[in-house]
């Protein structure tokens, strides 16, 4: 497992073709009221993810990929990149 920030921006960007600093993984409470739990780059967190040694499993109710932090908003939803992309990739991070 490496823990090299460039290293991990590179492969993210390499594999999405999207900038992964630009692009953030937020979560809700619930898919209903929406209430925001947290947002990271994809840089993060895959970091978040190789120190604890574990692939993700998102819940596509709860997570999404989005352009801007901090929000649900469907106008703002990466299109061209999903959330079982980003667990395989955090899985091959975690193989290294």
């Amino acid at each position: 497992m490496n823990l090299n920030v460039e290293a991990i921006h590179a492969h993210l960007k390499q594999a999405s073709g999207l900038d992964p600093d630009a692009v953030y993984v937020t979560e809700v409470t619930d898919a209903i009221d929406l209430d925001l739990v947290k947002s990271r780059t994809l840089v993060e967190e895959a970091l978040h993810w190789l120190k604890k040694g574990e692939e993700p499993t998102y819940d596509p109710g709860l997570f999404g990929l989005f352009h801007q932090p901090d929000t649900f908003d469907n106008a703002q939803r990466v299109r061209t990149w999903r959330l079982p992309d980003l667990e395989k990739q955090i899985g091959r991070l975690l193989q290294q």
